[in-house]
């Protein structure tokens, strides 16, 4: 069933603000065809248990008697990161691979792991210094708890509740990762100073990319070169965020807005972004919103030119500058 514009900001605040909790109860207990070569298949992988790092010691090779037995490489300096690859981990008991209060190097590469609807692939809770890279990931995502300088890239990541989630975690980097049918929210981020870049999120059941700052932070991210389409709900969703970016994104099909800004969003730039063929708003501004910039978009095809269109501005004091539409509400946006 189609949500109305009001209705579907209503149930994705309601997401915005009950999804952090439920990630934490888990842990206590461009265009789309470019993506495909950017993403590497795990291959090779050997079965392995899974891995819980809780101390810097805990980073050991296989056959040490003690700590995560998971190392394949390195020493954990930032020009020899300790390696961890080529497994292949089951999460149905637990997390699949959990680290904690470390800020060694690190990567996490070629990882197949395979998590049940209560428990996450990895989480990392309290480190910095890490990547987690080409690796295969089903059934759980990636969790991020007062984290920095964390990189997550070309990671495939498929049918989890959601994509990757930055919790009180900035300064990381999320590029070139394919997400699909991910069942809340594909990239979820209440955090700061964050790079969202080069990802194709597709066929989520509900929205794809949120910025918060319901909490407080939710400020300076930037939003870049993505693909959103096919998503049941919204595109492209910021929330009481402020000061972000949210640019060249191609965003599309998507069954609600295409990018919408709600719940006091300020002093945000959209820019240069393709919005096309979205059920309801292409970008829309709600009421509570105001002192935001959207100039050089292109947005056609979304709503149905009555109650939603290709542009909507609810809100006051907002730039509109230079966008190609066909639709719009009020007749001042340019």
């Amino acid at each position: 069933m189609k949500l109305s514009t009001k209705a579907y900001i209503v149930v994705a605040l309601v997401v915005a603000i009950v999804l952090a909790p439920i990630a934490i109860y888990s842990l206590q207990t461009p265009t789309s065809e470019t993506f495909g070569s950017s993403i590497t298949k795990t291959h090779n992988v050997g079965p392995h248990e899974r891995i819980s790092i809780t101390d810097a010691s805990d980073f050991t090779t296989p056959g040490t008697g003690s700590g995560c037995e998971c190392v394949t490489a390195g020493s954990g300096s930032s020009s020899d990161p300790f390696v961890i690859s080529d497994w292949k981990l089951s999460a149905s008991e637990g997390n699949g691979i959990s680290i904690a209060s470390t800020s060694v190097y690190f990567i996490i590469r070629n990882i197949m792991v395979n998590a049940t609807e209560m428990h996450d692939s990895v989480v990392l809770r309290n480190v910095a210094n890490g990547t987690i890279q080409e690796s295969y990931i089903s059934g759980g995502g990636i969790s991020l708890y007062n984290s920095n300088e964390i990189s997550i890239i070309n990671n495939t990541i498929t049918g989890s509740r959601f994509g990757v989630l930055l919790e009180g975690s900035n300064n990381n980097t999320i590029s070139g990762n394919r997400l699909d049918h991910i069942q809340q929210v594909g990239i979820f981020v209440r955090a700061s100073n964050n790079l969202i870049a080069g990802n194709h999120l597709t066929s989520g059941y509900f929205g794809g990319i949120n910025i918060d700052g319901l909490t407080g932070s939710g400020s300076g991210n930037r939003v870049e070169n993505n693909v959103v389409e096919g998503n049941a709900q919204y595109g492209i969703g910021l929330w009481q965020a402020r000061n972000n970016l949210v640019r060249a994104n191609v965003v599309s099909m998507n069954g609600g807005a295409g990018i919408m800004l709600a719940a006091s969003c300020s002093n945000n730039q959209v820019e240069q972004n393709s919005v096309v063929k979205n059920n309801a708003d292409g970008i829309l501004v709600d009421e509570q919103s105001a002192e935001n910039k959207i100039s050089g978009n292109t947005a056609t095809g979304n709503g149905d030119g009555a109650n939603s269109f290709d542009l909507h501005d609810e809100g006051s004091d907002n730039v509109w500058l230079s966008n190609t539409f066909n639709t719009k509400k009020p007749d001042a946006i340019r």
